[in-house]
């Protein structure tokens, strides 16, 4: 044929054994060389249509290994990964692949940043860029929390230095059932209970328009229409947290909550809102001072109960839930070796500064709020150490002791797990309760009604009936200060009206605020 050179010799026949499927070994004739040019052209090109598939197979399955590779290799100049755009069709359908910076395990364990040394940084407290943890009660969502041990191990060595909660304590109570039914057992009256709706009434009336509440009574919303505003020219701070977590824990004690529909949802809701606004973020969680740790505790404890307030076991708040996280988180920290806390984080501190610091973190363990191990047990330590040869009479930094520090100190062994069946404890109390009420002390009284109630002292009655009815009998009845008190006393007049009002309410709701520590009874919900 034209255009084809044949050669001059003929190749000879190659011929390669086959087996055939009965087993007979058979020889095909396969030319290799041929005259018939046309034939050899034929077979050649079917030959290479046979091959193409697997070729192209072969190139597509390269050409992905080659894409994944630069998927997982292509970074930036400044170390963080570059992004993959493929298009498929038309233009404008982009598919963007990002490659994840990998994170240190470090940083998935939320209890490293406990085993590290920390430095407390105080920052000048700054409004959060987050909505309100109340804004939509219907997003509560479930926290997977760990069950924590009630049992604070820590301080020196052996089971003697273990601090183990009681089970007693809740707020199951704070219904409008539960007032009439614990009151009635434990000794509120008709009369008492007005007393703590006429208290909360002047409360709400002097809330501020942020939703906090001053101890200054000369700002808005009084303007000085009440006397005993807080001490002025004294040194001891006396920042809004404080009062705003005293006058909300006021109110929770009652039964009104942001998440039950009352008289005093609004008004406790701008209250939750107000104290979340101004955590100030710092290294060790989130700083609600003000300028003293007393601010950080009352506020941390008024949080903590609202958080148990809108819980259903395991189904709470997440947002309310992680504010009080990150506030216990920093009282841990702030603690001073001795087991105290003062008015400066992480300084030397007292019996009164360490006490709302102690009833937060017990509030917030209800939580499931995790915390140092060795927080409670040093606490406890500090408070032993201000007692002389275990007598349970406690002084502010150490001996000699105080009566004021005294039912401070016994109230926070309760909570510290101290037995009452321990003689020289139960005598403590007994002195107590036959010294009585000072009447005009209301920091005294607050904390001494606490421990006589949670041990349910056979003196019991007795206190209750002279504490109730003087309080009773001296609040006010008219005026801009209806519902309100004011005693001259040390206490009473730093932090004034407001601090005094507010511990008085809390001090007449006791009898369903707390189910006793040490009571045995069928069901501990909360």
């Amino acid at each position: 044929m034209t255009g084809i050179t044949l050669p001059k010799t003929v190749p000879p026949r190659v011929h390669l054994p086959l087996i055939s499927a009965a087993g007979v070994r058979v020889v095909p004739p396969v030319l290799v060389g041929t005259h018939d040019s046309e034939t050899s052209l034929v077979r050649r090109s079917r030959s290479d249509a046979a091959r193409l598939p697997a070729t192209l197979i072969s190139t597509i399955v390269h050409t992905l290994v080659l894409l994944l590779l630069a998927f997982f290799t292509f970074q930036g100049a400044d170390g963080e990964a570059d992004s993959l755009i493929a298009r498929q069709g038309q233009a404008d359908s982009v598919v963007v692949l990002q490659a994840l910076k990998s994170l240190d395990d470090q940083q998935f364990d939320k209890n490293a940043v406990f085993d590290q040394p920390v430095t407390v940084s105080i920052e000048t407290p700054a409004v959060l860029t987050m909505a309100s943890p109340l804004a939509a009660k219907d997003k509560a969502d479930v926290v997977a929390a760990e069950m924590l041990e009630l049992a604070a191990g820590g301080g020196v060595t052996g089971s003697e230095s273990l601090v183990r909660l009681p089970s007693g304590g809740g707020l199951a109570m704070r219904t409008p059932e539960g007032r009439v039914e614990y009151g009635k057992k434990y000794g509120a009256t008709r009369e008492s209970e007005e007393a703590v709706e006429a208290a909360l009434a002047w409360l709400a009336a002097h809330q501020r328009d942020n939703g906090s509440w001053s101890f200054n009574l000369d700002l808005d919303p009084c303007n000085g229409r009440c006397r005993h505003t807080k001490k002025k020219g004294t040194e001891s701070p006396t920042p809004s947290t404080g009062a705003t977590g005293l006058a909300l824990l006021a109110f929770l004690g009652a039964g009104h909550t942001h998440h039950r529909e009352g008289l005093y949802q609004e008004t406790v809701r701008r209250g939750i809102y107000y104290l979340r606004s101004v955590a100030a973020e710092a290294e060790a969680g989130l700083d609600l001072q003000q300028g003293s740790m007393y601010g950080h505790g009352i506020a941390l404890m008024a949080l903590s109960e609202a958080l148990t307030m809108s819980s259903k076991g395991r189904l709470r708040d997440s947002d309310l839930y992680d504010l009080v996280s990150k506030a216990t988180a920093f009282t841990s920290v702030a603690q001073h070796d001795s087991g105290s806390w003062g008015y400066v984080p992480g300084s030397p501190g007292d019996m009164t500064v360490s006490a709302w610091q102690v009833l937060s973190i017990i509030a917030a363990k209800k939580n499931r709020v995790d915390t140092r191990t060795n927080t409670l047990a040093d606490a406890k330590e500090f408070v032993m150490s201000t007692c002389k040869d275990r007598d349970f009479w406690f002084g502010y930094k150490g001996p000699p002791g105080e009566e004021t520090t005294t039912a401070i100190g016994l109230a926070l062994m309760l909570y510290l797990g101290q037995s009452t069946e321990y003689t020289p404890f139960y005598n403590a109390l007994t002195k107590l309760a036959e010294r009585g009420p000072k009447l005009s002390n209301v920091y005294h009284d607050y904390y001494a009604t606490l421990a006589l109630h949670h041990s349910r002292h056979p003196a019991w009655d007795e206190w209750n009936k002279k504490l109730r009815d003087h309080l009773v009998a001296t609040q006010a009845k008219s005026g801009h200060e209806a519902g309100s008190w004011h005693f001259n006393d040390h206490w009473g007049n730093i932090g004034g009206r407001l601090y005094t009002t507010a511990m008085c309410a809390m001090t007449l709701e006791v009898y369903y605020r707390y189910m006793p520590l040490y009571e045995t009874v069928d069901d501990f919900p909360l």
